[in-house]
């Protein structure tokens, strides 16, 4: 099990090119990969891309930092020697005619204006796309590692309340045996009173089926065991499903409002609304799983 909240980083250097790379993943519905890239990489978003194709949901933001070394950004200064010498032969003209000094440096030329050019290095070293992807790699394997020490702490708390929520049911296994048993003796209670009056058996029958198939809730709390054996099935297994475990959460909800709604006792109440926060708290957490 992973959750889906994760960091890691990865940063390496030659004499050539440093890169830095981090990877950051929080909360997602879906798998969404956001690439934060230097222009010299951009083309290349699709292949970095395959290095999460086995990730299933979270929102992931990559950093990438792109560092030339020394000797990489020497090249990218260009001389154009044809327009120093150009430059040189006007000012001295210029200072000829305007009877000054001649006091020219070399400084002075490479300043005028298309003389010294720095441009900028668009295409890639060799090997730099492997050794940029490499970075990443390691940086996402960080990320999944962070990922899963999150997911084995969210299992130890999911499976904590899973337990919770077993003893919660057995508690509405007590209540409803004491809601019919208290049923029955006023149904008893209410018949010796009819015991004169002309009744129509099938009648009678079929009311008091209809009131104890009201009340029953028998129906709701094996159901309720169920979708809490599936709960733990997922979790221990070690592949949970954040999608499928969420379901899940939700027919936990369903079947303890519907015992909440046929309760007739106040213990049982109680226990429904206890129920209700713990599988709050186990929604809260599942929303964070992978």
């Amino acid at each position: 099990m992973r959750s889906m909240t994760g960091y890691g980083t990865s940063q390496s250097k030659n004499r050539q090119l440093e890169v830095e790379v981090h990877v950051k993943s929080v909360n997602g519905r879906f798998l969404e990969v956001r690439f934060h890239l230097p222009k010299e990489y951009s083309p290349f978003e699709n292949d970095l891309r395959r290095v999460f194709s086995g990730w299933e949901r979270g929102t992931v933001d990559v950093y990438v930092h792109r560092r030339p070394g020394a000797e990489v950004r020497m090249q990218t200064v260009h001389i154009r020697e044809k327009n120093a010498r150009h430059w040189s032969v006007q000012l001295k003209k210029l200072a000829k005619e305007l009877k000054v000094s001649q006091d020219l440096s070399l400084r002075d030329i490479l300043q005028m204006p298309f003389v010294m050019e720095h441009q900028d290095r668009l295409s890639l070293l060799p090997g730099e796309l492997k050794f940029v992807e490499t970075q990443l790699r390691k940086a996402a394997d960080k990320c999944q590692e962070f990922r899963a020490r999150e997911g084995g702490m969210l299992q130890n708390e999911l499976l904590a309340q899973l337990k919770d929520l077993e003893a919660a049911t057995k508690s509405m296994e007590g209540g409803r045996a004491e809601s019919m048993a208290g049923l029955e003796q006023r149904l008893k209670s209410r018949l010796s009173t009819l015991a004169t009056e002309h009744l129509d058996a099938a009648k009678l029958a079929l009311e008091t089926a209809l009131m104890i198939d009201k009340m029953d809730v028998r129906e709701e709390i094996v159901r309720l065991t169920e979708h809490i054996r599936a709960c733990r099935d997922l979790i221990d297994d070690g592949e949970a499903k954040g999608k499928k475990l969420d379901f899940y959460c939700q027919e936990l909800l369903r079947e303890v409002n519907t015992i909440g709604s046929k309760a007739q006792l106040a213990a049982l109440t109680q226990v429904v609304v206890q129920a209700k926060s713990v599988i709050e708290k186990f929604r809260e957490q599942v929303q964070n799983i992978e």
